[in-house]
């Protein structure tokens, strides 16, 4: 094993169990590839993607490729390496856990979603185009009013909004007390989004710094120290929403898939990469998203989610 140590929240206790012990899983896996698991590139049996596909102005590849499939048309791609690996690497690329796989039922749709979350609140953060709705008077309709009522009791504070779109919601969501960290979620009804990114704060605040990427430290880091100014600058962005925000959505007849919106907003569907003796997914990659960088952002307020 890696050693890699990883935080996951759930409103109950089987449900956070059973997430941490299947991204465990997935880390470990994707911890481990240079040591075996990346080989050369050949081109011979699949479609090969090079770090151009992923990201402006990339570095040099490293000429080291990791299988996938792709999730709409079940291509076979060749992926590099920089794209899928976690911890330190002598490369510029940024590791990411954007994508990564947590979800027993159906992981690749959860990380798919991850990667349209970051994407779009990556991209609001640094052209703020659309006010973000503030829900944070409507938790208790959001979470479990348990939950609310036991956030309140630890002294934390929760500020919530929503970036609403066609196909999906987008949550952002801070919880606060002696430093903040803050989360995004994508899920079809905001109730859902607002739900699994108040899970994905709770987690990063009882997530030990020391087992976390550099960039990741850093930013989180940031976070904490400048709290208030986080917090103003969603405030400043933000309008209240209409309490039917919390109402949950009618299910339309016809509704994309998560693979099928990630394609049409990314322009390249969706990879699946899988290891393990039963093939276990741990991590959807895709060209285009707003994850794949080469260096942390160097902005006074960097963008507070990886």
């Amino acid at each position: 094993m890696s050693g890699v140590v990883t935080v996951a929240a759930g409103f109950s206790p089987d449900a956070a169990l059973t997430r941490a012990e299947l991204r465990a899983t997935a880390m470990d896996a994707l911890y481990r590839i240079p040591d075996g698991l990346a080989r050369p590139c050949t081109g011979d049996d699949g479609r090969e993607l090079c770090l151009a596909d992923f990201m402006p102005e990339p570095p040099a590849d490293r000429h080291s490729s990791v299988a996938g499939v792709g999730l709409l048309s079940r291509e076979r791609y060749l992926l590099p390496a920089e794209v899928v690996w976690m911890g330190e690497r002598d490369c510029r690329v940024e590791p990411t856990v954007v994508g990564v796989v947590d979800d027993r039922s159906d992981g690749a749709s959860g990380a798919i979603a991850d990667l349209l979350a970051h994407d779009v609140v990556t991209r609001w953060w640094a052209s703020p185009r659309m006010p973000l709705l503030r829900v944070s008077e409507h938790l208790e309709r959001l979470i479990p009013a348990s939950v609310a009522s036991a956030v309140s009791a630890l002294g934390l504070w929760v500020s919530a909004f929503v970036l609403p779109g066609p196909d999906f919601q987008i949550a952002v969501v801070g919880v606060s007390g002696e430093g903040t960290t803050i989360a995004t979620a994508a899920a079809r009804s905001v109730k859902a989004a607002v739900g699994e990114a108040f899970l994905r704060a709770v987690a990063a605040r009882a997530q030990p710094w020391n087992t976390l990427p550099v960039a990741d430290s850093l930013r989180r880091l940031t976070v904490w120290h400048r709290e208030a100014d986080y917090l103003a600058y969603l405030e400043r962005s933000a309008v209240d929403a209409d309490p039917s925000v919390a109402d949950e959505p009618v299910t339309r007849d016809g509704a994309l898939g998560w693979a099928d919106v990630a394609s049409r907003r990314f322009g390249h569907e969706p990879v699946l990469v899988s290891f393990g003796a039963f093939d276990d997914p741990v991590k959807v990659v895709c060209p285009g998203a707003a994850c794949y960088r080469t260096v942390p952002p160097g902005t006074t307020l960097p963008c507070p989610v990886p």
